[in-house]
């Protein structure tokens, strides 16, 4: 019988992906791009920045010369010669027409409300590197004629940009954006697109910013599907209006639709009613997490994630973040194998109270606290299921990126959902009003993998001490 040990250090040696710091992130300050640009010695700043944590920053480039260039953004606090907040770095190639670069910050914690000033400088390749300058004007952002260490000098108050993080709180939240092209370039309706990793847990409204040739009534229908074109129909909304020959936004109202934080949500356009020369706004891309995909059918009848045209399209979506109170997950034991499993989803709790798998499961009294959906300086935790090791089988929980991915590419473990979401420990350390949760191993013992999650260090020093397990330490912090 094949150890888990081995193949889980195997995974994770081997894991090219990881899961972006951006995943549980949502659009915190944006302002739309022009097309044109000043020299990167103009620093800019944004004013009031309502986060807990700073993710992204996309901000668009062009050069005179085109070529590979790298390009460094620095945030300090408060002012140009401020503290550090974060350093990030983008290599890529340059063109003479703006496109777009996106910084990752990985999530750098905030104190809410500061200022954030922001600095640029080319440290490979040609120096001759404009940014975009954005359209005015976008409430707290300011563009700036030099890097002096007080913010004087203002010259616009613009600069076209999207920055991403954490929200401060709950409620309605701009969950996704990608920003608008500036040359209002579009796409056939007939071409779809899809989302990864969204950042809410309810999906409100979407925005879409169409044009028609010739102008005049049109009736779209938006259909978003769960998980690919041929999953389930979550929501279906249609608007009828006048479309005009210049971009416009048209605005769905999706119901506030509750989805699983994390999902992929597939969207397809329809004009059911007026001339079908209908396009969508492209994006000014990259844009994380949004893929736009060749035709596919209504019914979702084509591959559930078609051939891809473009990582963009130009879209806002609101949606709600985490509840204001945590969640409560609750552990069993499976008395036929000998394996512990928990959950957070209250029709399952139901199902293993109400004698579900014959009964097999049963709470162990242990419980703890996670947040339903990307709260501030929380991560996901992915849930994975295996049968490799049959006739048992087994579940997996973690918050560890490189974890997370390696599992995701091994055909023998089933990616589920994302379980919940909590912090993770700094320097082996749970944030303010959290606290710790251990995970034990039990080597295999069993016949399988299973683990072990537990806020009590009794429990987990006699797995570790009078029972065989091993410990792996903090893997994540539950809300006191």
């Amino acid at each position: 019988m094949t150890r888990a040990r081995p193949l889980i250090k195997l995974l994770l040696a081997t894991a090219a992906l990881a899961v972006s710091a951006h995943a549980a992130a949502v659009t915190i300050v944006e302002c739309p791009f022009k097309g044109n640009g000043d020299d990167l010695s103009r620093g800019f700043y944004v004013e009031d920045v309502d986060a807990l944590t700073l993710s992204t920053v996309t901000l668009g480039h062009a050069a005179a010369t085109p070529g590979d260039r790298t390009i460094v953004l620095t945030a300090r606090r408060n002012a140009y010669n401020g503290g550090v907040i974060g350093v990030a770095t983008v290599t890529r190639t340059i063109g003479t027409t703006m496109t777009a670069s996106t910084f990752d910050f990985g999530n750098v914690r905030l104190a809410t409300g500061n200022t954030i000033a922001f600095t640029q400088a080319v440290i490979a390749g040609d120096p001759s590197v404009t940014y975009d300058r954005g359209q005015g004007s976008c409430d707290g952002v300011f563009e700036t004629l030099d890097t002096t260490p007080v913010l004087s000098d203002v010259i616009r108050d613009s600069v076209g940009l999207v920055m991403t993080g954490s929200p401060p709180g709950d409620g309605a939240a701009t969950t996704l954006s990608c920003p608008l092209d500036p040359a209002e370039a579009g796409e056939p309706t007939s071409h779809s697109f899809y989302v990864t990793n969204y950042g809410g847990t309810r999906l409100d409204t979407v925005s879409l910013y169409h044009r028609a040739s010739p102008k005049g009534t049109r009736r779209i229908r938006l259909t978003a599907r769960l998980g690919g074109f041929d999953g389930p129909t979550i929501a279906q909304r249609s608007i009828e209006r006048t479309i005009d020959v210049t971009r416009s936004e048209t605005l769905f109202d999706m119901g506030n639709i509750q989805v699983p934080a994390g999902s992929t949500i597939a969207f397809t356009q329809e004009i059911v009613l007026g001339n079908q020369n209908v396009t969508h706004d492209i994006g000014f891309g990259p844009c994380a997490d949004v893929v736009q995909t060749d035709i596919v059918t209504a019914g979702g009848s084509a591959a559930p994630l078609a051939t891809v045209v473009r990582p963009s399209v130009g879209l806002k979506i609101v949606g709600r973040v985490a509840k204001a109170t945590p969640i409560t997950v609750v552990e069993y034991f499976h008395s036929g194998f000998g394996h512990y499993f928990m959950t957070a989803d209250l029709d399952e709790i139901a199902g293993l109270d109400g004698g579900a798998f014959g009964g097999v499961f049963s709470r162990t009294g242990q419980t703890f606290k996670a947040r339903d959906g990307p709260a501030g300086g929380t991560i996901a935790v992915c849930r994975f299921f295996t049968v490799a090791f049959a006739p048992l089988s087994s579940h997996f929980y973690t918050a560890d990126a490189p974890e997370c991915a390696g599992l995701k590419s091994n055909p023998n473990w089933q990616f589920e959902k994302i379980a919940f979401y909590n912090a993770v420990p700094q320097a082996g350390v749970c944030p303010a009003d959290t606290i710790p949760v251990y995970r034990v191993y039990n080597d295999g013992m069993t016949g399988a993998p299973n683990h072990r999650f537990t806020t009590s260090l009794a429990i987990h020093d006699d797995f570790v001490q009078n029972r065989g397990w091993t410990s792996e330490g903090v893997r994540f912090c539950a809300p006191v």
